[in-house]
């Protein structure tokens, strides 16, 4: 990510583990949200963790549940990942007043997003400075981040994500499948994006650990283009469209089949029983890693006894964010995601163990909690813009925002398209 740079508005900028964050890092440890960079004052920037669930670290301290100041020199740390704050320089240009240049470089490819913050609760308020801020959508600052992954102090030559409309086609339909079978076992790993560009991936291996995965989810934008990147590889379509050979002897079965349907074309790739070409390889582990990454199918690797054990660590960072549901808007959010994920862990394991039924309780328990408490606060949403109350609508459809953070849920896309046009209107006066 060396060499980008990225403005930050009223909307802030988000870090995370899903494509639909500002700065995507395809990291098991980062939480789908991670964590926020607001403006804050004049010519300064803070951080708020967003109720992940491995928590970040500044300057070496845990973040809490309070947002925290940043200066340069600060040292940020979440998961792998090592962020530095620094001041602007170099050959740089000067940014504006109040701007946030995450040092990346001097390329001028910027991102912007519509997240927004609003008061915590337990009617813990954020500063009066930043609430005038909010009011100001041009208001933006400055501020450099290296990220360093390990001991390296350089950066990845990788590529951003291409967005759609500068691709060459778009993917309307992909299908992988990838089998390993001997005449006492079997191992499969299906993958499909269908028109409606949602993603599924149904995992089986049997008897063996006795698995069966079957998870699906709508991918945005980002996620969309993502995938058109990987495979969108120049040498894949060098590839010939079979290739069989006799390495592994029946019964045994090695196979990988996959196929692509862009807007105007398709082709198709089958290996059977023969050593994959390099760059099918390349392509294929990225498509699985980003499928680990959207739909945390990567716990299918892990034996029983590891998946037990981190079903019980993610299931207790969901006790105390349903502990904390009163500190933190997201944190009832974070709790079902939480808990969420350890029911997961335990529905690729059989027989189930006694914990099983205690995590999709407490799961349903957060979920219910969060649509009451959602309802409520969209009524005093809409309430207020009933009344043109501006000012009003604006603070209530940020708690909204806060309350489901993820940028790929209706509702957050609901109460961000409302806050939106409130922004407007407030910036027009009222019209």
């Amino acid at each position: 990510m060396s060499g980008k740079r990225f403005k930050v508005g009223d909307a802030g900028l988000r870090l995370g583990r899903s494509s639909s964050n500002d700065i995507r890092v395809p990291d098991a440890a980062l939480s789908r949200n991670h964590c926020l960079f607001e403006a804050s004052g004049a010519s300064s920037v803070r951080i708020t963790d967003l109720a992940s669930a491995n928590g970040t670290i500044v300057n070496g301290e845990p973040l809490g549940s309070e947002a925290v100041e940043l200066k340069p020199g600060d040292i940020i740390e979440i998961g792998d990942l090592r962020i530095k704050v620094v001041p602007a320089e170099g050959d740089v240009p000067p940014a504006p007043a109040g701007s946030v240049d995450l040092g990346f470089g001097s390329s001028s490819d910027t991102s912007e997003s519509a997240g927004p913050s609003a008061e915590r609760p337990s009617g813990k308020k954020r500063s009066p400075i930043m609430n005038v801020l909010w009011g100001v959508v041009a208001v933006v600052l400055a501020l450099a981040i290296y990220l360093v992954l390990g001991e390296s102090s350089g950066g990845s030559d990788t590529p951003a994500p291409l967005a759609l409309d500068e691709a060459e086609e778009r993917v309307i339909e992909m299908r992988y499948e990838k089998v390993v079978a001997t005449a006492d076992s079997i191992f499969r790993y299906y993958m499909v994006l269908s028109d409606d560009s949602s993603l599924r991936v149904v995992i089986d291996d049997v008897p063996g650990e006795n698995r069966h995965v079957d998870q699906s989810r709508k991918l945005g934008e980002q996620a969309l283009a993502r995938l058109g990147e990987i495979l969108g590889d120049a040498d894949l379509r060098t590839l010939d469209s079979q290739y069989v050979g006799p390495d592994v002897e029946p019964p045994e079965l090695h196979s990988w089949n996959l196929s692509v349907v862009y807007s105007s074309r398709t082709y198709r790739i089958s290996i059977v029983n023969t050593t994959e070409p390099e760059t099918f390889r390349r392509v294929r582990e990225k498509l699985e890693a980003f499928t680990k990454n959207e739909l945390g199918v990567w716990a299918i690797q892990c034996s029983r006894a590891q998946l037990e054990e981190m079903a019980a660590e993610i299931a207790e960072t969901g006790r105390m964010k349903w502990e904390d549901r009163d500190v933190e808007y997201g944190n009832l959010d974070a709790s079902v995601r939480a808990y969420r994920e350890a029911v997961f862990y335990l529905d690729t394991v059989n027989p189930k163990p006694p914990e099983y039924a205690e995590y999709r309780e407490a799961m349903e328990r957060s979920k219910k909690e969060l649509d009451k408490r959602y309802s409520d606060q969209r009524f005093k949403a809409d309430r207020a813009l009933n009344l043109s109350d501006w000012e009003t609508a604006r603070s209530e459809l940020r708690i909204l925002c806060q309350m489901v953070p993820d940028r790929d849920d209706d509702r957050y896309r609901e109460a961000s398209a409302k806050l939106v046009d409130v922004e407007q209107r407030i910036k027009n006066g009222g019209r």
